[in-house]
């Protein structure tokens, strides 16, 4: 049986419920044998996550619509800050400016050579629309949905997750900076 062919047998085995003594008996392995392949695997998978870059963004918005803002923070896959910005929009929604957050910070990370990207936000509604899950149904947000799509079809690799408020504060920070920057200045 050929090395892959053995792996995949060896994997199928275990997905199946297989025990580990019947596995090292029905394929002949040693310990020794079975950690080194879940080392290969567990190398391979890690390698896949490797050379990710992290953006946080997050859009703020005084009103709705009102004075908006955009926030973000790009991480190198070393975790260093690679920009850190906030942009001052104008009058619109949250959730226009939520787009145009990530829309800024996809456009950075492919400007700093970015090829794997993983999008962290607070806002449910985009990383659902993103997702697949909910439909864009608003013909503000459709085109800024599109451009986002489009942007992300310039990486390798991408992932969208939600996460807390709380975890999402420097980005959030930046973005309401911009507008009480802009607003200040009046």
């Amino acid at each position: 049986m050929g090395l892959s062919v053995r792996r995949a047998a060896v994997f199928a085995a275990l997905a199946q419920g297989l025990e580990l003594p019947e596995i090292l008996e029905r394929f002949h392995l040693t310990g020794k044998e079975l950690q080194s392949l879940f080392q290969e695997v567990s190398d391979h998978y890690r390698g896949g996550e490797e050379g990710f870059w992290s953006l946080y963004c997050d859009g703020a918005s005084r009103g709705n619509p009102g004075p908006a803002g955009a926030g973000l923070v790009l991480y190198s896959p070393q975790g260093e800050i690679k920009a850190n910005l906030g942009q001052y929009l104008g009058q619109t929604t949250n959730n226009v400016a939520e787009y145009q957050a990530l829309i800024l910070g996809l456009e950075k990370a492919r400007q700093l050579g970015a090829k794997r990207v993983r999008i962290f936000s607070d806002s449910e509604l985009l990383v659902r629309q993103l997702t697949g899950r909910y439909q864009v149904k608003s013909p503000q947000l459709l085109p800024l949905w599109r451009l986002a799509q489009k942007e992300l079809q310039n990486f390798e690799a991408h992932a969208i997750s939600h996460i807390p408020r709380e975890l999402n504060h420097q980005a959030d920070s930046l973005a309401r900076r911009a507008i009480d920057q802009e607003t200040s200045s009046r």
